[in-house]
């Protein structure tokens, strides 16, 4: 995998885990809800025609506003509301199309429930993905990290492998944003979109 792409890296660290489970003896709420979500996505995945339906519930799972105000970091505060929008829609789009486009890439894997643990005010559900075809191949360690809102459990982060996809993101954009200005991280997001490099 590689760590510069971060959309993809997302993709498929939340991906690999929609197949196969080892649950936990005393799994929590956050691991219940990845859990109910990921077996609903599966089934929908075994039938043609329901790519609107998978993007919904992929929706409901993953926090984008979390994952937009944590990926720009400091430069949110700076931004307008239109700007804020702007930036939110696009990095959706983006990590949906790359949903989309790497989900059937990354089926053949195992998923062991390994911990679930209270970090602040949030929950890091803890898994490891193994691949069912190559046993010799290393297996990949994915944390979901948990938070509640409006009553409901949500992705605000994704760590794969130690790397943390909010904080790759963060330094990818705001370096950007230094240094070309936050006009440049839009167009090069836009631009992304229209090549379907994501």
């Amino acid at each position: 995998m590689k760590r510069t792409n971060f959309v993809s890296a997302l993709v498929l660290s939340f991906a690999v885990s929609l197949v196969g489970a080892a649950g936990l003896a005393h799994a929590g709420a956050a691991t219940d809800v990845v859990k109910a979500k990921q077996s609903a996505l599966f089934d929908l995945l075994k039938k043609p025609s329901n790519d609107a339906k998978v993007s919904a519930m992929f929706d409901e799972l993953l926090d984008y506003q979390a994952l937009a105000e944590a990926s720009l970091g400091s430069e949110w505060a700076a931004r307008t509301d239109a700007e804020k929008a702007q930036f939110s829609d696009l990095l959706k789009q983006l990590v949906r199309k790359s949903y989309e486009r790497n989900l059937k890439k990354t089926l053949d894997f195992n998923i062991e429930y390994t911990a679930e643990e209270k970090k602040g005010d949030a929950i890091v559900v803890k898994t490891r993905a193994v691949s069912k075809k190559d046993a010799r191949s290393e297996p990949v360690e994915i944390a979901y990290v948990m938070a509640e809102k409006n009553g409901a459990w949500r992705v605000k982060d994704i760590i794969t492998d130690d790397v943390s996809l909010v904080s790759s993101y963060r330094s990818q954009f705001t370096k950007i944003v230094k240094k070309d200005g936050f006009p440049a991280l839009i167009k090069k997001m836009k631009d992304k979109l229209a090549k379907g490099d994501v």
